[in-house]
Order: C-alpha cells, then sequence, then structure tokens
C-alpha cells in the first residue's frame, strides 16, 4: 500500500505554486517522494522495534511467571535460554523490515515502471533501520539483566523515540534531546546519503548493552516460586 500510494504523492504540488517551489528546493517531486518514503520506513522501523522489545521482554514474563526456573534447573544454561529467545529480537525485525522494504520497493516500481532501481533502493531503505531497532531491544536485554523491575521502562523510551520521530523537529527541541533516539542517526534514505559510521556505532552501542546485559543475567538471583 505504501509504495502503491508513492507515486501520487508528487501529485500534491501540481496545483499549488507554493507547494511547487518549496519541493523544487526538495528536489521536486522525487525529492518528496524520497521523503516520504523515508517517513514511512522509518515507522516501519519504530513497529519493528515493537516487537522486538516485546520478544525480548518474553524473558521476563518467562522469569516472573516461573517457567524458566525448572529449563534453568536443568543442563540449560542462562545464557543458552537468553539466546533462544534472543533469536527472535535480532532476526524477526530483521525478516520483517526486509519483508517490508521488498514489497515496498516492488509496488513502487511497478508504478514507475522501474522496479529493478526501486527494489533494492527501498531493500536498503529499510533495513538500514536495524541497528537502531536493535539498540532499542538491547537497551530491554540490559535492564532485564542488570535491573530486571526496570525491564518494561523500555516501553517508555519506545514512547520517547515515537515523540522525537513525529513532532521532535517541528517543536524545536535540543540538538540533544533529539540525539538520544537511536532513530535520529539513522541516514533518511531513500534519497539521503548512508554513511556506515551511525550504524556501526549503533551497532556497537547495542553489541555492548546486550553483552552487559547477559553479564549481568549470569550473576544476578533468578527468584524461584
Amino acid at each position: 500500500m505504501f509504495g502503491s500510494l508513492a507515486e501520487g504523492i508528487g501529485d500534491l504540488q501540481r496545483d499549488n505554486p507554493t507547494l511547487r517551489d518549496i519541493f523544487a528546493r526538495m528536489g521536486g517531486p522525487t525529492g518528496l517522494i524520497d521523503a516520504y518514503l523515508a517517513g514511512i520506513m522509518g515507522i516501519l522501523g519504530l513497529i519493528a522495534a515493537a516487537y522486538s522489545i516485546q520478544a525480548t521482554l518474553r524473558l521476563q514474563l518467562e522469569e516472573t511467571s516461573g517457567r524458566a526456573e525448572p529449563i534453568l534447573a536443568t543442563a540449560v544454561s542462562r545464557l543458552r535460554w537468553a539466546g533462544s529467545h534472543l533469536t527472535f529480537t535480532l532476526l524477526g525485525p530483521t525478516v520483517a523490515l526486509a519483508t517490508a522494504g521488498l514489497t515496498t520497493g516492488l509496488t513502487y516500481g511497478l508504478s514507475t515502471a522501474h522496479p529493478g532501481r526501486q527494489l533494492p533502493r527501498l531493500l536498503g531503505a529499510a533495513t538500514v533501520q536495524l541497528p537502531a531497532v536493535w539498540v532499542l531491544a538491547a537497551t530491554a536485554v540490559a535492564l532485564f539483566g542488570l535491573l530486571p523491575r526496570l525491564a518494561p521502562a523500555t516501553w517508555g523510551a519506545l514512547a520517547a523515540c515515537l515523540l522525537v520521530f513525529m513532532v521532535g523537529a517541528a517543536m524545536h527541541l535540543s540538538h540533544w534531546l533529539l540525539d538520544l533516539s537511536p532513530f535520529t542517526h539513522i541516514p533518511k534514505a531513500p534519497g539521503a546519503a548512508v554513511s556506515a559510521t551511525p550504524l556501526v556505532w549503533l551497532t556497537a552501542t547495542a553489541a555492548a548493552l546486550t553483552a552487559a546485559g547477559l553479564n549481568g543475567l549470569r550473576h544476578r538471583d533468578i527468584p524461584s516460586t
């Protein structure tokens, strides 16, 4: 649906000289369409992050319900138990965003008669969201391992990211507040140049938070029922 609507976005400026001038500065109708698609990919990234957080917090549910205790009483280690859940945290958003990018690229490409060009562009724009998604998931892992009672606060972090994404620039928030959201550092693809530097830093941050959380899980007490 998102891809099929993209081609009509450029028509919004056709009968409005003011909008024509604004969109010309943005790169014309093509620039507007790319801005629309970049916004859609950002929203899809936030949705994928919600899934990733939910999959991660499944660990806490298993612990508090008492289902983790009999598993950990066997030869299954804490890291292996956690890893079985974090596999979904890692791969679930990857599959979801890749599928979204492929389908959006296909429908938009077919509407422009250039599917071969749009498919890789939209696939890249979707999957580039993953490092930010992983940072939020890793935050949930860190809180679960170190401060398990605060793990649900990750939902608040997601809500803050959504607020920054939707109205942060319009409200003229300070740059340091905007930069707290990992999604602020994601390149606005398609259209903008994609730099590997912020993606590497976000991935490294996610890895460090995950490692801290798993190390905390190894050493903290797991309450028995």
